[in-house]
């Protein structure tokens, strides 16, 4: 499944729109706006072109286009970082207000969906999300439940790079020198 290409079309109200993993579609300026949005407080614009490109590189992005006979329009985007086998993190699901509320978001999520069962050896597909009203769509659409230890035997953990920094310079372990090539 490594590397594979998604996609997806659908016509709602007159309108046909496409869900496709082809990175050739997706603009770095439409990614950038999204994470500039108040939408998307979790993530900042990145400060190169080169970092955005890693990223989504790194990971399997969904954009959601409003398409015509000639165009593609960026209206949205979800991410997910998996090994394609056992992880799926899903993260930067974003659409413009304008086209929200007609089921595209639903739709998104029900593609994700649909990659992951694909994934047969998959142990988890996991998000981060501070809304009620988040986790309540991603109950009904994806059965996700909180890794809190109350309804699943884990806790979720996690770091911001800060912090991570500050463990790093009080921990007494090091890990030792290391060589770093280009594959």
């Amino acid at each position: 499944m490594d590397k594979k290409r998604f996609q997806w079309q659908r016509t709602m109200a007159s309108k046909t729109y496409l869900i496709s993993s082809d990175r050739s579609l997706l603009p770095h300026a439409f990614v950038q706006q999204a994470f500039a949005t108040d939408a998307m407080f979790w993530a900042k614009p990145l400060p190169s072109d080169e970092a955005l490109k890693t990223m989504l590189d790194n990971s399997l992005t969904l954009g959601i286009y409003e398409i015509s006979e000639v165009t593609k329009i960026a209206i949205g985007m979800a991410r997910m970082i998996t090994d394609y086998t056992t992880l799926a993190y899903l993260t930067d699901v974003y659409l413009l207000p304008a086209h929200q509320g007609q089921g595209l978001g639903k739709w998104v999520i029900a593609c994700c969906r649909d990659i992951c069962l694909e994934m047969e050896q998959l142990r988890f597909m996991v998000l981060l999300t501070g809304s009620e009203e988040a986790q309540k769509l991603y109950r009904q659409e994806l059965g996700m439940q909180k890794l809190d230890s109350a309804e699943e035997p884990l806790v979720c953990m996690g770091v911001r790079r800060g912090k991570l920094a500050d463990a790093a310079a009080s921990s007494n372990t090091v890990a030792d020198s290391r060589e770093v090539s280009s594959a």
